[in-house]
């Protein structure tokens, strides 16, 4: 895995293209509609992508497989080594407002998603407990099916283990949740929020603490 710096902002859009493709083909499962419920077009997926990429460029806290790019992930929390800085955060939230439609079907996207209880990062900031979270894991396309999941999924489960705390994630789709159950995280919950629009979320324990990661 390598930390993604030294690019343009211009590459870093192209590679928000490459995560915004890769979200908005994606097949959900009949019993989901997923982020596609809220954000219905190509474009309105790259401008929301490209806010969070941006952000996380600057921040220090997006990686991808290799030099080829095959796979990215945003990590956050405990051993992530970076934060959203404050602008950077306004002008994603000033993005994703626009992606979204405008600051009414904003509300009713964060409603959606921290709904049925909230989200597990919630819960956890809750019980004030430490975490690793995945904010974001993709595989382009055209690698998918060669393991490059399982190799962010091992590294950031290796990051966890050295910080001895466990990672978390949330997902849109149940056939998403099944493969991250595959590669060792464990179902927490599933959350109903609202017609064909369900959260899962995901858990996996560092192994030297058990559960009560403390």
């Amino acid at each position: 895995m390598i930390k993604l710096q030294g690019l343009s902002r211009e590459r870093v859009e192209v590679i928000s293209r490459q995560i915004a493709d890769a979200f908005y083909d994606y097949t959900y499962h009949e019993a989901d509609i997923g982020l596609i419920k809220y954000i219905s077009s190509r474009e309105a997926m790259f401008i929301y992508i490209n806010a969070i990429v941006q952000a996380a460029y600057k921040s220090g806290v997006l990686y991808s497989t290799s030099e080829r790019k095959e796979g990215y992930l945003m990590l956050s929390g405990e051993g992530s080594g970076g934060k959203i800085g404050f602008v950077d955060g306004i002008k994603m939230i000033a993005a994703e407002k626009k992606a979204l439609g405008g600051l009414g079907n904003m509300k009713k996207f964060i409603n959606a998603c921290f709904c049925d209880g909230g989200t597990i990062e919630t819960r956890m900031r809750k019980e004030k407990r430490k975490f690793l979270r995945i904010e974001m894991l993709v595989v382009r396309k055209e690698y998918q099916g060669q393991g490059y999941m399982r190799q962010m999924m091992d590294y950031a489960y290796n990051v966890a283990e050295s910080f001895q705390v466990p990672v978390i994630l949330d997902t849109d789709d149940q056939e998403k949740a099944a493969r991250y159950v595959h590669l060792g995280m464990k179902l927490d919950r599933v959350r109903n929020c609202g017609e064909k629009f369900h959260m899962y979320d995901l858990i996996r324990e560092c192994p030297r603490l058990g559960f009560s990661g403390k």
